[in-house]
C-alpha cells in the first residue's frame, strides 16, 4: 500500500470506536506462531485466530520501553473518527511472567472504503530515535477484513513509527520484511 503524507486533520469532537487492550502475550503468541505455522504452510489458520485479536486500528510496541501518545484518524468524508491517548507496554522478552502488557486496538473506527488519515504522536518522553510524530494517508479498500498497525520501534522497519493496512497477519510480518530489505521482501 503507498502511504502518503496529507494535510493535517481536521478536529471533532466525535470519536466512534471502543478501546480495548490485547496482552502483548496473545499478539506475541500469534507472531510466534506465524513463524511455526508459516514453515507448516497452513497461513489461513494463523491469519484466523490473529483476526479475533485484531481490531481496525491497532498500536503495537515493539521497543523495550513503555510508549505513551495519542492517535488520531481521519475518515474519507474528514470527520475525526478515533482520538485516544495510549500508552503501550514493552515489547515482552521470554523471561516475563503474567499478563501485564497490552497492545491497545481500537474497533469500530472505518466506516466504509476510502482514505485514512492517521496521526501519531508520542509524549517526548516516548520518543523514538528524537522521533515523536508521524502521519500517513492510507487506503481502506475493504473495512470488514483489513487493521491499521502503528508499529512504534519495529526494528525490521526503517521507521520509528510505522503507519501500515494489512489484509491478515501475515500481511505484517511481508510489509516489515519489504521495509527492512528496501521492498524485495523476505
Amino acid at each position: 500500500m503507498p502511504l502518503r503524507s496529507s494535510s493535517a486533520p481536521a478536529e471533532s469532537s466525535t470519536t466512534r470506536s471502543s478501546a480495548t487492550q490485547t496482552t502483548r502475550r496473545r499478539l506475541l503468541a500469534a507472531g510466534g506462531g506465524l513463524a511455526t505455522v508459516g514453515l507448516t504452510g497452513c497461513m489461513g489458520v494463523l491469519n484466523s485466530v490473529a483476526e479475533a485479536i485484531l481490531k481496525d486500528v491497532n498500536v503495537i510496541n515493539g521497543t523495550a520501553a513503555e510508549r505513551s501518545g495519542s492517535v488520531t484518524v481521519v475518515g474519507p468524508d474528514g470527520e475525526t473518527l478515533l482520538s485516544e491517548e495510549f500508552t503501550a507496554a514493552p515489547q515482552e522478552d521470554e523471561s516475563s511472567e503474567g499478563e501485564t502488557s497490552s497492545t491497545p486496538t481500537y474497533e469500530d473506527v472505518f466506516t466504509g472504503s476510502g482514505e485514512y488519515t492517521v496521526s501519531v504522536s508520542l509524549d517526548s518522553g516516548s520518543a523514538i530515535d528524537g522521533t515523536t510524530d508521524a502521519e500517513a494517508t492510507v487506503t481502506v479498500d475493504n473495512p470488514d477484513d483489513q487493521h491499521i498497525i502503528v508499529g512504534l520501534g519495529a526494528s525490521e522497519s526503517g521507521s520509528p513509527i510505522e503507519i501500515l493496512v494489512i489484509d491478515d497477519f501475515s500481511d505484517l510480518a511481508e510489509q516489515t520484511n519489504e521495509s527492512a530489505d528496501g521492498g524485495d521482501g523476505a
